[in-house]
């Protein structure tokens, strides 16, 4: 070996010895929020279980002998009232939990959520409000959706007022390609120009302004994904690629880098790890913008696929600038359906500084940190995020087989940094994500937590809701042709009534989201369908009050204003728009139902997501009409978010 080949080796070696020292972190980790004593398979949750099977089974016994038609009428109203009696009896029989007194911070949990130290720090003169808004899932119609919404509420000066923003799948898209932006648009421009109906003439619809949100939609983000998995990246790695492409590289937000709340938190992050603060992703405007919230479903330990059906025990992981963790501490026990593989118990609960979620544990730190080592798919990015909350596929992979989920999977190293064991070190191990809108499909459950006040849920969702001719929630339990997601938060089951129907089951599970008192249920559908037959939008605010839920860590007797805003056609907005739209994108009657089936709005406003792309004609006015809906019901969103 000559002297030049010894200097190469040698440099090579001083290389890789940085790099490596480089891949060990320092990093912040937060205890749980909320903590669940008994595991998934202790009597109180196995009663859980055991109360909604019993429910199930009335409703399936029905079913077994009746005709579809004695379900929507007669029989269904028996189903109904046994489903509310059978709730009201067990929350009646349970003591509701005093609420929060003066010398204590209003929320569901028994600690503090790691933003809540650093959160106020632009909201000195207390401007922003106990406020959230949620934007749900629904692909590429969502993202245009909460485009409108938050163009409607920026122009009514009301953004400013929101404390918490959460977005999951299509509604995270816009959360975190909103948030993180480094673009020189304004906010205005990045948002686009809210045009009044009147004025959505084809000339104005194929107007789009370069880098405007509403264009990123023209790309389907199926065909980068696609195209990344042909130049043979990992089925994982294609879709973190396709939906960075798609939704964040038009934003100019850094790609593979870091990211923290503001430049403060970034150049702290740096300095203790020896980062470069310039690398980072930070949130655009703390100051005027709410703080950003994502969910991703926690899936399970990967060895432990393909998992029991009836036995599903995903949670949810909050992604947030400051951390990412799971707000509830509990042990879970994941059963395999391979006998083989038995049955795992694993604890999960609590945070670590988001930067470093995904990194393997190696010991706890002298000054209540921790050193973590780089695991083996890198950093926890804003990509990544973005991507993992919108992998709707994984929860029905991981129910496949074991082969399948571990090569499809969204895959990330999990450890929960506070052991019940005071002297118990924390053990990482592969987990499988999932799209938060398997577990949650709006960000509901974690405002609760965080003790939000007022919620504006915005729910973009495929299925129109149901006029009072078509479904009655006083009389009569919701097929999923009626309405979507709303009957989980009380505890109401759909009947189900197509193939599609058990596999929409089989690729989620809300059974565990009851928060609400089911005899509330009917009163909050039967406000959405009178407010929808106005013409002005299906917008309702209720008072609602928590019941306890040990899953999420939810606990009763907190009071909540939430305000629905469930995607419905508007025939105020319809009747104003200009003839040759009009003929083209709606039907003429006010039958919420009734949608176009063919030509260039085709499904106005419920878009088809999935593979289509949406043109900047149907951008611009779903965009618009979104935006509309917040003019039209300035009141009831200044009611709730000022």
């Amino acid at each position: 070996m000559n002297s030049l080949q010894m200097i190469v080796l040698l440099t090579t070696f001083l290389l890789s010895q940085t790099l490596a020292q480089q891949s060990v972190f320092s990093a912040k980790t937060y205890p749980s929020a909320t903590t669940t004593t008994s595991s998934s398979s202790s009597s109180s949750l196995e009663s859980k279980t055991a109360e909604k099977l019993e429910l199930l089974k009335i409703i399936y016994d029905i079913l077994d002998e009746t005709t579809t038609s004695d379900i929507l009428s007669s029989q269904s109203e028996t189903m109904l009232q046994h489903v509310l009696d059978y709730n009201d009896s067990l929350e009646s029989s349970t003591p509701t939990p005093a609420t929060a007194t003066a010398t204590t911070k209003k929320n569901n949990n028994n600690g503090d959520f790691p933003e809540f130290s650093i959160i106020d720090r632009y909201n000195s003169n207390s401007t922003k409000t106990s406020s959230g808004i949620a934007f749900s899932g629904g692909g590429s119609r969502a993202f245009v959706n909460a485009v409108g919404y938050t163009a409607g509420l920026l122009k009514a000066g009301l953004l400013k007022n929101v404390k918490y923003v959460g977005g999951i799948s299509g509604g995270n898209w816009f959360v975190n390609s909103f948030s993180y932006r480094a673009n020189d648009l304004s906010t205005e421009a990045y948002l686009g120009e809210v045009v009044p109906p009147s004025e959505n003439t084809y000339l104005k619809l194929n107007e789009m302004d370069s880098g405007c949100m509403r264009s990123f939609v023209r790309n389907p983000c199926i065909l980068d994904i696609l195209g990344s998995f042909l130049n043979g990246t990992s089925p994982m790695t294609s879709w973190v690629d396709g939906i960075y492409e798609t939704y964040l590289e038009p934003a100019n937000i850094k790609r593979h880098a870091p990211f923290a709340w503001d430049a403060v938190e970034a150049s702290r992050i740096a300095e203790a790890n020896g980062m470069n603060p310039a690398d980072f992703n930070v949130v655009r405007d703390p100051v005027n913008e709410p703080f950003p919230l994502v969910g991703v479903a926690l899936v399970g330990p990967t060895s432990q696929a393909p998992y029991q059906v009836r036995h599903r025990a995903m949670t949810m992981l909050d992604v947030s600038p400051v951390a990412t963790g799971v707000s509830n501490r509990q042990n879970i026990d994941y059963r395999s359906r391979d006998r083989d593989r038995g049955s795992l118990t694993a604890q999960v609960g609590g945070f670590v500084e988001s930067t470093f979620f995904g990194s393997t544990f190696v010991k706890n730190s002298e000054d209540g940190s921790a050193q973590l080592e780089e695991g083996k798919y890198g950093l926890w990015t804003v990509e990544q995020a973005a991507a993992a909350s919108s992998m709707a596929p994984e929860e029905f992979f991981s129910l496949t087989t074991n082969r399948i989920a571990d090569y499809v999977g969204f895959h990330v190293p999990y450890f929960s940094p506070d052991p019940e064991a005071a002297d118990a070190e924390p053990k990482t191990a592969d987990f499988l994500v999932a799209d938060g809108g398997d577990l949650e499909n709006v960000n509901l459950i974690q405002m609760l937590l965080r003790g939000v006040e007022n919620i504006v849920l915005f729910m973009d969702f495929e299925i129109p809701l149901a006029a009072r001719s078509a479904y009655n929630p006083f009389t009569g339990l919701p097929r999923f042709s009626d309405v979507e997601d709303i009957p989980s938060y009380f505890g109401i089951p759909h009947i189900p009534e197509t193939v599609e129907d058990i596999f929409d089951w089989l690729g989620q599970d809300f059974t565990r989201n009851k928060v609400f008192r089911s005899f509330h249920y009917p009163f909050v559908i039967d406000k959405l369908q009178k407010a929808q037959a106005t013409g002005k939008g299906a917008v309702a605010t209720v008072e609602l009050t928590t019941v306890d839920n040990e899953w999420w860590g939810v606990k009763g007797g907190d009071k909540v204003s939430v305000t629905f805003v469930y995607l419905s056609k508007a025939v105020g907005f319809e009747e104003e728009l200009p003839e040759n739209v009009r003929t083209e994108a709606t039907t003429g009657t006010p039958d919420p139902q009734d949608l176009t089936t063919d030509g260039k709005f085709e499904g106005f406003p419920h878009y088809p997501t999935g593979a289509a792309e949406i043109t900047y004609e149907q951008s611009n006015l779903l965009a618009n009409f979104c935006a509309w809906i917040i003019e039209q019901n300035e009141d009831v969103f200044r009611e709730a978010l000022s």
